[in-house]
């Protein structure tokens, strides 16, 4: 009686295994913008992992004012990290259109993020003497290249308030 009890029992843990598939459920990130998008996930388990590019770069009035109070670098801060410098060459280099994300002539950051699908973040622009120029907020989203344009109207302004 005991060996078909036994024999009936794995009968029934292999037949369940075997057609009903004993397999967990895989967890992980569902959303398909994420860098770490699992298309073999079964169930979202909140660990999405984000990136977006933002490419920072002035526009000829900007580039002019910082040249002419002498400014020698101006460096990109994102949430208090630096991320890079363009130079007083002759010249800061200055257009009115947006640049491609890491264009050589401009300071490119990749922003990383979690869970949300959105992420804001501070910015600053800072000179060679640590004197700030300007800063601001933005948002970004997953795998956007974001033009930030420097305006010496925004300059002015920021000066002006602070």
């Amino acid at each position: 009686m005991k060996n078909l009890l036994l024999i009936i029992s794995a009968f029934l843990i292999l037949n369940s295994c075997v057609v009903n598939s004993c397999d967990e459920p895989v967890l992980g990130c569902m959303d398909q913008k994420a860098i770490n998008y699992n298309n073999q996930a079964d169930y979202d388990n909140n660990s999405c992992d984000y990136s977006s590019d933002i490419v920072f770069y002035m526009d000829p009035n900007a580039a002019f004012l910082l040249g002419s109070n002498n400014v020698q670098s101006i460096k990109f801060y994102v949430n208090g990290t630096m991320v890079g410098s363009q130079y007083n060459n002759g010249g800061f280099i200055g257009q009115l259109e947006a640049p491609n994300c890491f264009d050589e002539y401009f300071t490119t950051a990749t922003l990383y993020w979690s869970i949300t699908s959105s992420s804001t973040f501070e910015w600053e622009a800072v000179d060679e003497t640590g004197f700030l120029w300007f800063n601001s907020g933005h948002q970004t989203f997953p795998n956007e290249c974001l033009s930030i344009q420097l305006t010496a109207k925004k300059i002015q302004e920021f000066q002006q308030n602070n």
